[in-house]
């Protein structure tokens, strides 16, 4: 066996089921926040728009639903494939079905909630849209082609992950972080928005007693608490990380290309959504220094037990974020919108959405690491 999270053969399927239940819940609840959000304003409708063709229809919307839709067919459909393989065409319809039905059932709802706030729109097309996503997601994962996409995507967890329950669960929670930094405005291992520095910034060229502005990024008492909550923080999910993958010289490359993978999607959404001036802010010092640094702790911390390994990441995960919440300025929402280069609109869902899950990880991390710790679990090689 590897890390104490491994199970038996016999014994991991049902957690596997299980994941993929909370897997889907948790998307769903996701599907909802961006639909619904920011759940203000709630009135009797004056009409339900959900029966009437709407006047105008954007190509870009249209996608925007299939695609949100998609990995929600995907996830039902493997769980049905993981309950009873899919064998016949019989049984491949069976499934498509199921799929539009729990598709059409939650757009259909979240449509008709949208009728209670006004600035919502219901459309058929969108339940429409909605549900033709859901059904291409499933299509596609029930597919041969798609099989050996699961299959290996499956083969290279086991590679590089442990197989168990436990590390199913914390790799969910790297999923989420992982989606958390598609928002380039979030600074990386960080919180609040960018939006703060580039306001301050035009108040002190008007003159405003304001202080804060680019440089201030390398002022002391700005830098060396930002530097800090970077620093615990990167601490804090390397050691998440090592309870999820096996032992050996090559763990400390794992966590740093799972970094990598992050920060490079940090960078990339930069490039396509932020304004030019703002690119740079996604390299700050304090991120340089701070992930450097970390780092560096990770590797004095490395060689001790697998339990206390978890002792620590909850312990470098709470201060990380007390230091974060107390070095960090949050923005108001419209304030970091005017950051992007975004026209084609779902702008606010997205910027909202990756927000909550930033602020939300800290918390079910630390919840699965307290888990990890008392189950008083260990490492085998």
């Amino acid at each position: 066996m590897h890390d104490s999270v491994a199970a038996s053969d016999g014994t991991s399927r049902a957690p596997s089921m299980l994941l993929l239940g909370w897997a889907i819940t948790a998307y769903m609840c996701m599907l909802a926040y961006a639909s619904l959000a920011p759940f203000v304003g709630w009135q009797t409708p004056q009409a339900y728009t959900i029966v009437e063709w709407p006047r105008y229809l954007t190509m870009f919307d249209v996608l925007i639903n299939l695609l949100a839709y998609a990995p929600l067919g995907c996830l039902v459909a493997l769980t049905a494939v993981r309950s009873r393989p899919v064998q016949g065409p019989m049984r491949w319809w069976r499934s498509l079905f199921q799929v539009a039905a729990i598709g059409f059932a939650l757009s259909l709802l979240l449509e008709l909630a949208q009728a209670y706030l006004p600035g919502r729109v219901s459309s058929p097309v969108d339940l429409l849209a909605n549900t033709l996503g859901a059904v291409a997601g499933a299509a596609v994962s029930l597919a041969p082609p798609g099989q050996r996409m699961v299959s290996a995507a499956f083969g290279f967890r086991r590679r590089y992950f442990t197989s168990a329950p436990l590390a199913d669960w914390g790799l969910l929670l790297l999923v989420i972080w992982l989606a958390a930094q598609l928002n380039p405005a979030i600074p990386f291992f960080e919180a609040g928005m960018l939006a703060v520095a580039d306001v301050n910034a035009d108040a002190n060229a008007n003159g405003s007693s304001l202080t804060a502005g680019p440089s201030a990024a390398y002022d002391p008492l700005i830098l060396l608490p930002q530097v800090v909550g970077v620093a615990l923080n990167v601490t804090a999910f390397a050691l998440f990380v090592s309870l999820l993958t096996h032992p050996g010289r090559r763990r400390i490359l794992h966590i740093m290309g799972i970094l990598g993978a992050g920060f490079l999607a940090k960078l990339a959404m930069a490039s396509m959504l932020l304004k030019t001036p703002q690119l740079v802010s996604s390299l700050s010092p304090a991120t340089v220094i701070g992930v450097t640094s970390g780092l560096c702790i990770y590797l004095l911390l490395s060689g001790i037990r697998f339990r206390w390994r978890a002792f620590w990441a909850a312990l470098f995960v709470f201060a990380g974020g007390v230091m974060v919440k107390l070095a960090s300025v949050y923005a108001a929402l419209d304030q970091a919108l005017g950051l992007f280069n975004w026209p084609h609109g779902q702008l606010a869902n997205f910027a909202g959405l990756t927000r909550w899950l930033n602020e939300i990880w800290p918390l079910a991390a630390l919840v699965f690491l307290a888990i990890v710790f008392v189950s008083n679990q260990s490492e085998n090689s």
